[in-house]
């Protein structure tokens, strides 16, 4: 028996006709071209769904969340954009206070005993300070020669008689030499004297300045306790020192020295009386200059003190220190300069002192009077081995005296002193003065004075000698004491942005980490990939998918045929 239908004859392919008809399986249609950013969408698109389910950002999660509706996903991404402006502004209000209020000053202590700190450093300065019969009699021959002639001597006894008072702000009172044409022309032939040796040589001696002297309570021998020391005053008698090498290695030997007092109250400190023998005095300047400053410190203000009269002086210290962690700002900010910041533009000290505003302002005067007369007083300003500067001469002053006014009757560029801001709020005449931008001490000193001054009592006012009684103390036992620090570091910068993302957006310092991977390697290398998600793997392995092809209803009729 045959059946025909089971012979072996053509049957349409699975996939694909013979004649253009369709297979019994039909393909997929054909996908058109994918512009570069429908590529970029369907590869970025599924990465940034991804980092959303698992980003440590709180909310983010709910714009891709599928158990959400659209309008739940839009109030999520409002609450997002809104607690992230509100985290910019906060920051940025920070960041500004951080840049613009660096460093701020709060007080300390109190109640710090004076004693903390070192009594200050007297300088008693008297306006005729060279002894008339000394100079008249015995110093032209000591420094000049026994050969001298009359025409050396009067112009040596002149010219140091004009000098008697030396002071930069004082050098109008030469002027009565340096107008005597003659005198000023000869005035080289004392280029050869020591001015410094000769100012040495016509001082007063001590017993010749003061009477008695009190520390504490307790009288001392004066010329013990005062050394002779130049400053910008000339030579002075100076208390409490720690200028000279013998004062310096007395401080190194001695803790108590600088001396320092625990008590307060007149009398307590230092009491001076002063008498001035009037036959080696000349005629017209009276009185002292007195000077208050640091142990270590060159020089300063002076102020005169009238004769025969009982002058009071009460202090009172303001100690101020800086702490170290301020240096990570520049001393620009900070206004101060440590002692080791030597390399800074603004660090201006004299040779082997400790910095002090002071010190550094007696550098800026040294500095203005070489660069225009092209030397140094040493009777005004320290000299060492080192300095690459000459020493002024005697004919040197006829500059130091032009110079005392670049500008008739409108400045003395020696006498006053400019602060570098005062232009923004004084309109100054003294446009060629000097200009001292000198910073603070990071730990600076500074004692408070009160002048008070009262005629004397039973002063004996028909004797040859004139009395004053100077009286120098502290005001009260106790002091402040200030401290500057920094009023954001770096890491309180830090630690308050770390609160501002964690308060607004529930984020750390690690999510930000996570942030910039995602969207930089992990970006890369997902777009480097085939840039399909990969699904979770299962361990249950499935089974290979069947494809049912339908071919249809058949009937097969059985055909008999006989022979």
């Amino acid at each position: 028996m045959l059946y025909p239908l089971e012979l072996p004859r053509p049957r349409r392919p699975i996939y694909r006709g013979y004649g253009g008809q369709e297979g019994l399986i039909r393909p997929l249609p054909e996908v058109k071209n994918i512009t570069l950013i429908g590529k970029l969408r369907r590869r970025i698109l599924p990465y940034l769904k991804g980092y959303a389910e698992i980003s440590s950002v709180h909310g983010i999660r709910y714009l891709t969340d599928p158990k959400l509706r659209y309008f739940e996903r839009i109030i999520w991404l409002i609450i997002l954009l809104a607690t992230s402006f509100g985290a910019i502004i906060v920051y940025v209000d920070l960041s500004d206070l951080y840049q613009s209020v660096r460093i701020h000053t709060t007080i300390k202590n109190t109640m710090l005993p004076i004693f903390r700190v070192p009594f200050p450093s007297i300088g008693i300065c008297p306006r005729n300070r060279m002894n008339w019969r000394l100079l008249r009699d015995e110093a032209p021959n000591h420094f000049l020669g026994a050969n001298v002639s009359d025409a050396q001597k009067d112009l040596f006894i002149k010219f140091f008689n004009a000098a008697a008072d030396p002071h930069l702000s004082r050098m109008n009172e030469m002027s009565s030499f340096f107008r005597n044409a003659t005198l000023t022309a000869d005035l080289h032939l004392l280029d050869s004297v020591d001015l410094a040796e000769v100012f040495k040589y016509l001082q007063f001696k001590c017993e010749h300045i003061f009477s008695a002297c009190r520390w504490r309570g307790n009288p001392v021998n004066c010329c013990e306790i005062f050394e002779l020391e130049f400053t910008e005053s000339g030579l002075c008698y100076v208390f409490n020192s720690q200028i000279s090498k013998a004062s310096k290695q007395k401080a190194k030997e001695n803790k108590y020295y600088p001396l320092r007092t625990p008590q307060y109250g007149e009398t307590s400190g230092l009491d001076i009386f002063l008498r001035l023998n009037r036959s080696l005095l000349q005629q017209g300047k009276r009185g002292v200059y007195l000077m208050i400053k640091q142990p270590t410190q060159w020089s300063d203000v002076v102020r005169l003190v009238p004769h025969e009269s009982h002058t009071r002086v009460s202090m009172l210290p303001r100690l101020t220190i800086t702490s170290d962690r301020t240096r990570s700002v520049s001393p620009d900010v900070r206004r101060c300069i440590f002692a080791d910041e030597v390399d800074h533009p603004q660090y201006k000290n004299l040779p082997g002192f400790e910095y002090w505003v002071g010190n550094c302002r007696s550098k800026c005067h040294q500095d203005h009077v070489i660069d225009i007369c092209k030397c140094s007083p040493s009777i005004f300003f320290p000299v060492t081995e080192k300095d690459n500067f000459t020493v002024c001469k005697a004919s040197d002053f006829k500059c130091l005296y032009d110079h005392r006014r670049k500008f008739i009757f409108i400045a003395d560029i020696f006498s006053i002193e400019r602060h570098p801001d005062e232009k923004n709020y004084v309109d100054s005449l003294y446009k060629e003065s000097m200009i001292c931008d000198c910073y603070t001490s990071c730990t600076q000193l500074i004692f408070e004075r009160v002048f008070t001054t009262t005629p004397l009592d039973n002063n004996e006012t028909d004797t040859e000698m004139g009395t004053m009684r100077v009286d120098i103390f502290y005001q009260s036992g106790w002091f402040i004491q200030y401290q500057t620090t920094m009023r954001f570091t770096f890491v309180e910068l830090l630690a308050s942005f770390g609160g501002i993302i964690g308060l607004f957006l529930g984020a750390s310092l690690l999510s930000a980490f996570e942030l910039v991977y995602y969207f930089s390697i992990g970006l890369y290398l997902h777009l480097r990939g085939n840039g399909e998600v990969e699904e979770p793997q299962t361990k249950i392995h499935s089974r290979p998918s069947v494809i049912n092809v339908k071919f249809g209803q058949r009937k097969i009729t059985p055909i008999k045929y006989e022979y």
